[in-house]
């Protein structure tokens, strides 16, 4: 038996000899005569065990066959011990394990593979580039003054260059197509010099206006080789460290067009393990609930156990990124900063939030815990 089979048995007999007390009290203070009741073999204080043992003596002996905790307990302690009981943990059976598994191999085979993957991205997204809606796109994109390619903004990596193509500086870029101008920093021998150059661009009249042009612009420039610069490469190229600008560009140049660290490869390529991760554990935790209980729906307890199986294969899956980047860094003595290429960074910030989540639900469960027999004790005789 179980602990919480040994908990209902106990609650259930105690709440049927409370009732019969109750109901010879209410008889003797009538004036009549109440039957005579049971002896009661536990009337010393005693062990969980052995009140377990009695209280199982005493069912079979009345005939208690079934288990009735709706009227053991009152509405209150119901919801509060249901509330305690759906804090426990569910351990991980076979199933979990192999589902675990099954997803890591998935992933990491993602993550070996993730050259080969972002080619086939490069490639569809070229298909794409040709299509009718997306010359559309880059039409109405042209322009516009954070396209601005003049002396020292041009070149194969001029996206790094203009905050305009930044993810991360969507006010900078926004204010620029506004005001008609471009604006941004060169470096020269180690000299600062920030660059305005207006009164070429097409005139915008509107924030609305503004914003839908930024996007059909972006939107052209994600599918080409390229792509777009990762978020916060075009800050790393202002700053005072040339170490750090140069790093920017290189990473963002690669060795051929499309080679370097983008957007496509950096974030679209790599979400691809992360989303094959999510959709088989998902369906393996919904699809055992629904053949349990008829719904998908899952119970706290249950979904602590899906952010578990979760954080397990991604982290798994971000401990295998992470040896493939070792390893390229080690591999690559000339070229370091392209190692960085094969860093999945989805996998990393899905590992972080779920293991905030598995954290909480750790916390919740141990403010959870039931009081032990003794604790229980304890409290009776202090209310005697």
């Amino acid at each position: 038996m179980s602990m919480d089979d040994t908990v209902d048995r106990n609650l259930d007999t105690l709440s049927r000899r409370l009732a019969e007390l109750e109901s010879a009290t209410d008889t003797a203070l009538a004036g009549g005569v109440p039957d005579r009741l049971p002896e009661n073999d536990t009337a010393e204080r005693t062990s969980y065990a052995e009140l377990t043992a009695a209280n199982d003596r005493l069912h079979i002996q009345r005939g208690w066959t079934d288990v009735d905790l709706d009227a053991a307990l009152t509405s209150d302690q119901r919801v509060g011990f249901d509330r305690w009981r759906a804090r426990q943990r569910i351990p991980w059976d076979r199933d979990d394990v192999l589902a675990v598994g099954f997803a890591t191999v998935l992933g990491v085979a993602a993550v070996w593979y993730d050259s080969a993957l972002d080619g086939a991205f490069a490639q569809g997204f070229g298909a794409t580039r040709k299509t009718g809606w997306m010359r559309a796109r880059e039409r109405a994109g042209e322009r516009l003054p954070i396209d601005y390619t003049g002396p020292g903004f041009g070149g194969r990596a001029h996206r790094v260059r203009s905050p305009g193509h930044d993810l991360a500086r969507p006010f900078e870029a926004l204010r620029q197509i506004r005001a008609g101008e471009f604006r941004g920093v060169r470096w020269d021998y180690g000299n600062k010099h920030d660059v305005t150059v207006g009164g070429r661009f097409r005139e915008v009249d509107s924030l609305p206006e503004a914003l839908v042009l930024w996007a059909q612009h972006l939107a052209a420039d994600l599918v080409t080789p390229m792509s777009l610069p990762m978020p916060g490469a075009s800050w790393l190229n202002e700053l005072d460290h040339r170490a750090l600008r140069k790093f920017a560009h290189e990473v963002y140049l690669g060795s051929s067009a499309g080679n370097g660290l983008n957007v496509r490869s950096g974030i679209l390529t790599p979400s691809l393990s992360v989303i094959t991760t999510e959709v088989i554990l998902r369906t393996h935790v919904h699809s055992r609930a629904y053949a349990v209980t008829g719904s998908a729906r899952l119970d706290e307890r249950e979904q602590a156990r899906r952010g578990e199986l979760l954080l397990a294969a991604h982290s798994l899956v971000g401990l295998a990124s992470a040896g493939k980047t070792l390893a390229r860094m080690i591999v690559l003595d000339d070229r370091k900063g392209m190692a960085l290429r094969h860093v999945n960074v989805p996998v990393l910030l899905r590992m972080g939030c779920l293991a905030v989540e598995v954290a909480h639900d750790r916390r919740i469960r141990g403010r959870a815990v039931a009081q032990d027999w003794d604790a229980l004790a304890a409290e009776v005789v202090r209310y005697e």
